[in-house]
């Protein structure tokens, strides 16, 4: 199906489909062992955001800007590590579990290509957590411009507003959770648009999730963990990270300080593996030979064209890519959320009402 004739706005290509069993137990052992022996690892806020309007502009329940908003109010304990980035892996213990022929095929079979190849290979560890996303959607990707090689709060705006569909790339993921735990837990998903009814998998979940267009579809990890251990540590900043620590547990670190630490049972782990598809080779080439790249600067000016179409008064900034008026003005000018939660997975809103 042509992006063109998809069925609404915000809408995956395809519906999304359930699948168990995603990683034979060889390949998990793998995965945990990378996690629990090269970390430790960042917190995922440090990794893509400078500010909290970057932040806001992927995930906000409103949109817009709270002045006096720093990105460290917005922090929760999920932190994330990588195993191949750009086609590229970059752990060599999982580097036949990134190529692998079934999880490309399924991407593939997702969208009717004809070619692929993966392009982004990802972990997230969570401690226990109240369920502040209020849905976000992955970053997109174009030809010239994706998650490797742009700030995430630039792509969840170009998405957003619908003007960059001549330059998408065909994507998709396979999304596998692993969470023992019958608390809370589970995962959120829009398929049919944020103004519709969300649908969701619940826990526990173990190495099973879904084959995605989550590029295109509003999601959420919900609430997880002890609810008595959701509060975040009082010492936990952007410089935290986490690492394992024991037999099965794992322990935040900031600098020298250990700031909380948690048994096994209260953690919730995702594996995100991506893949760019080609139809046929004339669109492979155009991908791979730049033929047709978009470029920051020209997105940039088609956003500010289209604010101005729309009566948005904005003036370019001296760093557009960081001036946090800049960036709050285009969240606000593009800002698309759920409407509606599941009952059994409500936001939760921040002291103050973030």
């Amino acid at each position: 199906m042509s992006l063109s004739k998809r069925r609404r706005p915000m809408t995956p290509i395809v519906p999304p489909r359930p699948i168990s069993d995603i990683f034979t137990d060889d390949e998990n052992a793998r995965m945990l062992d990378i996690m629990r022996t090269k970390g430790p690892w960042r917190l995922i806020a440090a990794i893509h955001f400078n500010s909290a309007e970057e932040m806001l502009a992927v995930s906000s329940p409103s949109g817009g800007r709270d002045e006096g908003l720093k990105l460290s109010d917005l922090l929760t304990p999920a932190f994330r590590g990588t195993f191949g980035n750009n086609g590229l892996p970059y752990i060599e213990e999982a580097h036949e579990i990134f190529y692998s022929r079934r999880l490309l095929s399924l991407v593939k079979e997702m969208h009717g290509a004809r070619y692929g190849a993966p392009y982004l290979f990802q972990f997230n560890l969570n401690g226990p957590s109240h369920g502040y996303d209020p849905g976000h959607i992955d970053g997109r990707s174009w030809r010239g411009l994706d998650p490797t090689n742009m700030p995430a709060w630039l792509g969840a705006v170009m998405a957003k507003s619908g003007l960059f569909e001549p330059w998408e790339v065909k994507a998709g993921q396979v999304i596998s959770w692993y969470y023992h735990s019958d608390i809370d837990g589970g995962f959120t998903y829009w398929p049919d648009g944020p103004d519709r009814a969300p649908q969701r998998l619940s826990a526990p979940i173990w190495n099973s999730g879904l084959v995605t267009d989550n590029q295109h579809m509003f999601h959420r990890g919900e609430a997880s963990g002890p609810p008595e251990k959701r509060d975040m540590a009082a010492d936990m900043s952007l410089n935290s990270m986490i690492e394992a620590e024991g037999e099965d547990g794992w322990r935040i670190i900031d600098g020298d300080r250990v700031v909380a630490r948690y048994e096994a049972s209260d953690m919730r782990m995702l594996l995100h593996y991506s893949a760019h598809v080609f139809t046929d080779m004339a669109d492979l080439k155009r991908f791979y030979d730049h033929t047709d790249d978009l470029k920051i600067d020209q997105a940039l000016d088609i956003l500010i064209a289209d604010l101005e179409t729309k009566g948005i008064p904005v003036a370019t900034p001296t760093n557009p890519m960081s001036d946090p008026d800049f960036i709050a003005t285009l969240t606000v000018a593009y800002a698309t959320t759920p409407t509606s939660y599941h009952p059994k997975a409500p936001l939760h809103m921040r002291q103050g009402g973030r």
